[in-house]
């Protein structure tokens, strides 16, 4: 008899901790929702592996593969509770942080400041050295002035010390030696060096990532050393695996030393798994859209590609509370390309002083969490708002395991929001979902409208515990004609998690022509990256013949400021690859900004190569073929409220777990299930595939 052997996901978010369990022998996927711990998600994520071994009687010794994706990292940062840091820069450039980049979030406000560095100025210190543009050795490395300032640092009991000296990148040779004589000094300090953290040009940027780093070791490094020693004494033989900001997975003992690689550990799981599900669907131009409990987040995918970013502003993007107080901290690592909102289902509404409905970004995340759970919130969320409004049946949130008390939550809106607006507890819900969708409409542009790109032309795979429920209307604002839901979408990013490939990315800065540059220079530097690539994924245990490598380019038109990624072909390149570079260039960046300049010159900035492990796939068992009467799924009708016809309407509800393969219906209506409620308004039609997806397609314009 074969040896049972599964393969374990877990996703921890704001609200709850997701766990997906795939039996490898006869593809059966089990899902587990418990409770986040804020204050320490590795509890969450035990008290969900031993509900799936008490529960669901997983063999923990048989688990062939654990894989977690956090939001540790970016949870660090925000609430100011990572390391004490110093920093080592070349002499003059003291003030690196400080001075940060032109940028303003706010160009009238003359209150405005930037965001406060993670190192304050005191503990950064000038050490005379230099490095030229080309890599020479202008001025050598002062070891006196090196060591006085690591005692000095070493007196304020440092923990974390990153360094960055100009053009590193180019010859470490100083960095390393630092390093060296700063682990001798200050034994017990982590230590980062831009050199192999962010070896590309621009200081700021170098600097910023290396800081971010050093500031989240300590924290991340006792954070997974935990999770790895407790998940031994369960009896989970396996190393445990992390998800990164760029969609793949490394080993933990790897995020430990560069945990800015997983800043976005767990939204970037949803995008995966959102870009697996539509290729299962046979799509591949796809919004991602994923609504949990404390914000919303959408990603591109292209072609069947997730769109990444070379680098982000962590905290910053169109994140209210960021912009507020001046911008985010640059970390400058491969991530997918994301925009977040602060308006998830724990989102606060509350009245500004002029009377106004906002809806977050303060969140009541899972303790107390929304009115409703009865757990001491007394602030109104969307929650409340959707619950009241029928838009999730209380019978089927969870399971029908957690108590709800509606009648609490409609006395607080009451009194928060209906009377001082003068409206009903009803008005007050449906303007509560209004402003949080008027949020998230803004943050789906920004990955679609504003990067050249039309919502109508691309479906919209909606998850998240509570995507599915606002995620068609939003679509049908949008313009976009499809949407997809998911099996199991309130723990689609731990699916993702499943579905993952091993990924490293490697960059080297190169400034040079495109066409008429040295191209067999190009060629021999991405050569040299493509083997670095190799040699990580063999350590990794990969066989040669699952490795597969991208290619992609930073450029620009000389003199500009800043660049554009472009995708390359895989294969060697010659020099009559030139033209067509450059054409390719012109596309990219006609489509962003409207224009083309034919005449300019273009050129390389960084050459970047994606190293791909391609792991197992997951198989799915179909589902048997209905027979079209919908019986077994039809529930009792209920009252709902939709927005487009702004009042409450009797609708069918139906119960998916029932949904067979080939089943069609009509909106009005609502789907049921105990992660996630599926809205779907008039004049969309959904059809069940055969692996569960709702593919809900726009039908007519409603009158």
């Amino acid at each position: 008899m074969k040896e049972e052997r599964y393969r374990v996901a877990v996703d921890v978010g704001g609200t709850f901790t997701d766990l997906v369990i795939l039996d490898e022998t006869s593809g059966r996927i089990q899902t587990l929702k418990v409770s986040s711990t804020p204050r320490d998600p590795s509890e969450a994520v035990l008290n969900g592996v031993r509900r799936a071994r008490d529960d669901l009687g997983l063999h923990l010794s048989h688990v062939s593969q654990f894989t977690h994706g956090t939001t540790v990292c970016s949870n660090i940062v925000l609430e100011g509770r990572g390391a004490r840091t110093g920093l080592l820069v070349t002499e003059g450039f003291r003030d690196l942080l400080e001075i940060q980049r032109h940028k303003r979030y706010r160009l009238f406000d003359q209150s405005y400041q930037k965001i406060r560095p993670l190192v304050p100025r005191r503990f950064c210190f000038g050490i005379p050295e230099r490095v030229g543009a080309n890599g020479e050795i202008v001025r050598p490395l002062d070891e006196t002035a090196l060591v006085q300032a690591l005692r000095q640092l070493a007196a304020e009991e440092m923990e974390a010390l990153a360094i960055c000296f100009l053009f590193s990148f180019r010859n470490p040779v100083h960095e390393n030696r630092a390093g060296e004589i700063a682990r001798d000094i200050l034994p017990n300090c982590f230590v980062s060096l831009s050199s192999d953290i962010y070896p590309q040009y621009r200081e700021y940027e170098r600097a910023s990532t290396t800081a971010v780093n050093a500031y989240l070791g300590p924290r991340v490094s006792a954070y997974l050393e935990r999770m790895s020693e407790t998940l031994v004494d369960v009896d989970v033989k396996v190393p445990l695996h992390m998800m990164q900001s760029n969609g793949g997975v490394i080993s933990w003992e790897e995020a430990t030393r560069m945990p800015c690689r997983i800043v976005e550990s767990g939204p970037a799981a949803g995008v995966i798994a959102a870009a697996h599900f539509g290729k299962v669907a046979g799509r591949r131009n796809l919004i991602s859209f994923d609504m949990g409990g404390t914000s919303a987040k959408a990603g591109l995918i292209e072609n069947g590609e997730v769109r990444q970013s070379s680098g982000q502003e962590l905290g910053a993007g169109i994140n209210i509370s960021r912009i507020l107080q001046g911008g985010g901290y640059y970390v400058g690592a491969a991530t997918i390309d994301l925009a977040e909102v602060g308006a998830g289902g724990g989102s606060i509404a509350w009245l500004d002083g002029g009377g106004v409905l906002k809806v977050g970004p303060q969140s009541a995340g899972a303790d107390p969490g929304p009115i409703a759970y009865g757990l001491g919130g007394n602030q109104v969320t969307v929650t409340d708002a959707n619950l009241l409004l029928g838009r999730v049946p209380v019978e089927y949130f969870l399971g029908g395991e957690m108590p709800l008390d509606l009648e609490k939550a409609r006395s607080v809106v009451n009194e928060q929001l209906a009377k001082p607006l003068n409206i009903t507890v009803e008005e007050a819900c449906a303007t509560v979902i209004e402003v949080a969708n008027a949020s998230m409409l803004k943050m789906l542009r920004i990955v679609t409208v504003e990067k050249g790109c039309d919502p109508a032309q691309f479906s919209l795979v909606a998850f998240g515990g509570n995507g599915p429920v606002h995620g068609i209307e939003l679509a049908g604002d949008l313009g976009i004609r499809e949407v997809i839901v998911p099996p199991s979408p309130g723990l689609l990013s731990a699916q993702g998690l499943l579905v993952a490939d091993i990924r490293y990315d490697f960059r080297q800065t190169h400034v040079g022509p495109v066409v008429d540059g040295d191209m067999a220079e190009i060629e021999r530097l991405f050569s040299a990256l493509e083997k670095r690539g190799k040699e990580a994924l063999k350590r990794y245990g990969m066989a040669e013949g699952s490795i597969v490598f991208q290619r992609s380019a930073d450029m620009r038109y000389q003199r500009q400021a800043y660049e554009i990624n472009v995708r390359l072909s895989d294969g060697p390149l010659l020099t009559s690859h030139g033209a067509s570079i450059a054409e390719a260039f012109h596309e990219c960046h006609e489509r962003l900004y409207g224009r083309r300049d034919t005449a300019g010159l273009i050129q390389f900035v960084t050459l970047l190569v994606t190293a791909v492990g391609h792991t197992r796939r997951l198989r799915y068992q179909p589902l048997s073929n209905g027979d079209g009467s919908l019986k077994k799924a039809l529930r009792a009708p209920r009252k709902v409220y939709f927005l487009r016809e702004a009042k409450m309407i009797e609708c069918p509800c139906y119960d998916r777990a029932f949904l067979r393969a080939g089943d069609a219906l009509r909106g009005p209506a609502l789907i049921g299930a105990p992660d996630s409620t599926t809205v779907v308004p008039r004049g969309w039609k959904i059809r069940c595939d055969e692996i569960g997806n709702l593919m809900i397609t726009y039908e007519r314009e409603v009158a």
